[in-house]
């Protein structure tokens, strides 16, 4: 039995339907050699096109069949857990200094209370960081090289 390959604007489609695709910065390498690292992609399912912006500030359309290779850049899980636990222990040292001041309350309900506090910045860092600032978001990952990693999207390995 023969395999049969999707094709590229089938892939694209299907990637680019999940929003959170959109965050992550993309490098594209094109048939015609040109390497370009851009962000805020968008797939337009009636043109068939990629529509993204590079990292100079330029709006490009690139056909799917002009791509030879997409990946997008993301963050290890080690980055996410250590961005999460930062702000978190943040929450929870600020909660045990300042609750006792402020309230009758020990500082270990101020640290409770500073940990659960700390929680719902390290999700909203995280989910909205990204699609704020793109291009700072995009530098801040390669500075952190080893906490970011190139995921294939096109061509997609075989399963």
């Amino acid at each position: 039995m023969t395999h049969l390959a999707t094709p590229p604007h089938v892939t694209l489609a299907d990637h680019f339907a999940d929003p959170e695709a959109s965050r992550h910065p993309l490098r594209l390498r094109l048939t015609f050699g040109e390497e370009l690292d851009c962000h805020a992609p968008s797939f337009d399912v009636d043109q068939l096109v990629l529509i993204v912006t590079t990292s100079d500030g330029v709006a490009r359309t690139i056909q799917p069949e002009e791509i030879r290779a997409l990946y997008e850049r993301r963050l290890r899980w080690s980055a996410d857990l250590g961005l999460t636990l930062a702000t978190v222990a943040m929450g929870t040292g600020i909660g045990a200094l300042l609750v006792p001041l402020l309230s009758p309350l020990t500082a270990g309900y101020g640290a409770l209370f500073g940990a659960l506090g700390g929680g719902v910045p390290a999700a909203i860092v995280r989910s909205v960081l990204p699609s704020v600032i793109p291009l700072e978001y995009a530098r801040l990952l390669e500075r952190l090289d080893s906490l970011a990693y190139w995921r294939a999207v096109l061509p997609k390995p075989d399963a």
